[in-house]
């Protein structure tokens, strides 16, 4: 019970917070909900005056005014279709007495409810005047009567849900759903029924225990919960626990209140703080939710965004990084920059600060699973945090739109790490099935947050998926390229038969003799020696060295022979406009060659994800540098 003990002090630490603040300057959508109170869809806005008499009707057409709060029992929160009223907003077929559509009325069920509540010692003057108006029975008569549409000819509206606005004078908020003080008259109101009494395994005192626990926690139609107990027939369960019988309102109830008691208050709001987490900072993919959050409420780093997201820089902040590139940096400002943002973190959160891991998934509509959790202090919560960014960083290509002129775009290569969305598409493609970037994500979880080594299949799988380049558009490819290092990068660090783990930087290791790391060196050469003859040639096709690289990685020996003598012709073609550029190439070649130990380069057996952590920084140093030599040369000669 450690999450649902955790989540009851979450709510009660942000019970202050501004209800829609979020992380990251985000705004939620979801406020922190009242004891006792849901959010549901409204349909149809009624006005009332303080007279109880009907002013107007209106149909809510903006989707983003329908989501209201409204009361509700734990009989109503649990409903189906049955005849459970919740107290005060609810279905035509419900409010209505005068309804004759084809939908089961529910009506004295709903007005006994509410008659109670106007009539008790907590009530309040908009419920008084609801059910003085309800006891009319004139409540379809009054809105068809409007004149207005409703929906299309014979259109029964009996499933439309009404919200009531009562025009009291000397009342600021006349709306029921955001009224506060008529939030806190239903609490006081439904405290006070009766109730079974139990020792709250939560809280260890004795209070009123839940006997329906609440729902909607993803999104408004989800009706799955972590915790149910609906077993009283059939029996799948044959434990030790047993069912009791009680006598509640009048009515024989059978409950389990051995196998989890737990008060209606502290499950109210475990779970209305878990709701209000999921909207304002979690990671969604389909039923899958993960979610971390500091118990105090204080704002802590997004789990599995990607480092542009982590430090939250201006577009113009970004586009000048791509812009003002620097290769040989080998990622000195990413580190800085991370330095930096843990270290506000830390300033931020105090020392006792516990941060909370959360992932739940459901199998079925109806059952909700805890399929992670972890409790951290806020220093290894954001130790491992940096530890994870620091050893994932590579060089990604990045794009971004011009904020003054949306024509223009600026590329460039950045030092980021990529979040785990990003490495599941890289490892399957981007057609990647539900289940398995579920899967996958949930694997990659205990690899941020424990320290733990990265999956060699998935390691694997995407050094095949960048070896073959010519499968996929050329920025899809790039993006897969830098995963790929990333994780072959991280992977080496973690690996404990490594014992040079700090040979594996960014910057291109001209001294670095291992086979698999200079064959890649030659791949990006030999590539970069045919698109410069291709492009001075005015054409615009494919490489050699491109369309073999996924034979190149599993024969790199064979492969290179036949790339190597494909050469030639290029190497013409640049002996006429490029002569210096050809002999630096060929030299280039001739040192590549010569660094490999005796055996090293006929040695058969495929390629690791080294070669291309060699291929990528030399492919970058061409680029960036050489390229960048001869833009300077050619200004001399110009001059």
């Amino acid at each position: 019970m450690s999450w649902i003990e955790e989540l009851y002090r979450t709510y009660e630490n942000c019970t202050n917070i501004e209800q829609t603040s979020s992380t990251n300057g985000k705004r939620a959508r979801k406020p922190l909900l009242p004891l006792y109170h849901k959010l549901q869809n409204s349909h149809i806005e009624v006005i009332l005056d303080g007279n109880a008499n009907f002013i107007d009707a209106n149909l809510i057409v903006d989707k983003n005014d329908q989501e209201i709060i409204i009361p509700y029992t734990e009989k109503s929160g649990a409903r189906t279709t049955n005849d459970c009223p919740h107290p005060l907003c609810d279905k035509i077929q419900y409010c209505a007495n005068d309804y004759k559509g084809k939908k089961n009325k529910y009506f004295t069920s709903y007005s006994k409810q509410l008659e109670k509540w106007a009539n008790s010692d907590s009530s309040h003057p908009m419920v008084m005047i609801i059910n003085k108006y309800i006891q009319k029975g004139t409540l379809c008569t009054d809105i068809v009567g409007t004149g207005k549409q409703f929906g299309k000819e014979d259109f029964d509206f009996g499933e439309l849900l009404v919200r009531w606005k009562v025009e009291i004078l000397g009342e600021n908020e006349t709306r029921c759903w955001k009224n506060q003080s008529l939030f806190k008259s239903w609490e006081q109101y439904y405290e006070r029924q009766e109730a079974v009494q139990d020792i709250c395994m939560v809280s260890g005192e004795k209070k009123s225990i839940a006997l329906n626990h609440p729902n909607h926690l993803r999104n408004s139609g989800d009706s799955a919960r972590i915790i149910s107990s609906n077993d009283k027939s059939g029996f799948t369960f044959l434990g030790r626990f047993q069912l009791n019988n009680v006598k509640l309102n009048g009515q024989e109830e059978v409950i389990s209140n051995q196998s989890a008691s737990i008060s209606a208050e502290v499950t109210q709001k475990a779970h209305s703080a878990l709701m209000w987490l999921i909207d304002r900072q979690s990671f969604r993919n389909g039923d899958q939710v993960i979610v971390s959050w500091a118990v105090s409420g204080q704002e802590t780093p997004d789990l599995l965004a990607d480092s542009l997201s982590l430090f939250d820089e201006t577009d113009e902040e970004k586009i000048n990084e791509v812009t003002q590139f620097s290769y040989n940096d080998a990622g000195q400002t990413f580190a800085r920059k991370l330095t930096q943002k843990i270290a506000g973190y830390k300033a931020e959160l105090k020392d006792a600060t516990k941060i909370v891991v959360m992932g739940l998934d459901s199998a079925g509509p109806g059952r909700l699973s805890i399929s992670y959790y972890r409790e951290l202090s806020n220093s290894e919560f954001l130790e491992r945090i940096e530890n994870w960014h620091s050893q994932m960083a590579w060089f990604f290509l990045e794009f971004f739109q011009d904020a003054r002129d949306k024509k223009k775009k600026h590329s460039g290569y950045m030092v980021i790490a990529p979040a785990p969305r990003i490495i599941v598409e890289a490892c399957f493609g981007k057609r990647v099935d539900d289940k398995l970037k579920k899967s996958t994500i949930e694997r990659l979880l205990p690899c941020i947050i424990d320290k733990r080594q990265i999956p060699i299949d998935l390691v694997d799988s995407v050094v095949k998926q960048a070896s073959n380049k010519i499968s996929m558009e050329l920025w899809e490819w790039e993006r897969t390229l830098s995963v790929a290092c990333a994780l072959y990068r991280c992977y080496s660090i973690r690996n404990r038969n490594n014992s040079n783990k700090k040979q594996y930087t960014m910057a291109l290791e001209n001294e670095r003799t291992d086979r698999d790391y200079l064959y890649g060196r030659l791949l990006a050469v030999a590539e970069y020696l045919e698109e410069k003859s291709l492009y001075l040639a005015g054409e615009n096709r494919i490489t050699n060295a491109a369309r073999l690289m996924q034979r190149f990685s599993d024969q790199p020996f064979q492969t290179w022979l036949i790339i190597e003598k494909g050469l030639d012709s290029y190497k013409t073609r640049l002996q006429s406009k490029r002569p210096h550029k050809l002999f630096f190439l060929k030299n280039l070649m001739d040192e590549i060659h010569s660094k490999f130990l005796t055996g090293d380069y006929e040695k058969e057996g495929r390629l690791s994800g080294l070669y291309l952590l060699g291929y990528h920084c030399q492919r970058l140093e061409l680029i960036q540098k050489v390229e960048k030599e001869e833009t300077e040369t050619e200004l001399e000669i110009n001059k």
